[in-house]
């Protein structure tokens, strides 16, 4: 076992501290987009989504599959636990939730088996959320450099890599 080897327990905390754990409309409003708190719920819902998705690519990629179910179980009981608390979602049940994150899952999945960047996912996340009247057209852009600051994806896998 390396230095930096972690329990399944350990990784999962690990991943879920590197996440962001929400989006504020203070935080919306410093990169341009004007949203209600409901939006920026609504918003939170979303790049939580796209969070989750890139660690459980992660996951897939650098651990043995022998731990990735018990890593990923780990990961949706610590959301869980905070859901509207530390993850500020305002009214959503957690089940209705992730069944609509499988929906976006597979959704993502698709795209990175087309084999687009991790920016085009971004891209498609925005448009969701534009279709969703969560953000105006004209906002797209401000958005989607919001995603880049807020869905560190990079840093999953190299948190996951320097497990060991």
């Amino acid at each position: 076992m390396s230095a930096n080897s972690m329990t399944p327990k350990e990784a999962a905390a690990a991943l879920v501290a590197a996440m962001p754990s929400g989006v504020s409309v203070q935080q919306l409003e410093e990169y341009g987009i004007e949203a209600t708190t409901e939006q920026a719920r609504a918003i939170t819902q979303e790049v939580l989504s796209l969070n989750l998705f890139w660690i459980f690519a992660a996951i897939e990629a650098h651990i043995p599959q022998k731990y990735q179910a018990a890593l990923s179980e780990l990961i949706l009981d610590a959301m869980e636990a905070g859901w509207g608390t530390t993850v500020p979602v305002g009214s959503a049940a957690w089940t209705a939730y992730l069944n609509e994150w499988q929906v976006r899952r597979r959704r993502y999945s698709r795209l990175v088996e087309e084999g687009v960047s991790p920016l085009a996912v971004s891209a498609e996340a925005a448009e969701l959320m534009e279709e969703n009247q969560l953000v105006k057209a004209e906002e797209r852009r401000n958005l989607l450099t919001l995603l880049i600051d807020f869905v560190p994806v990079d840093a999953y896998g190299q948190l996951l890599e320097d497990i060991g």
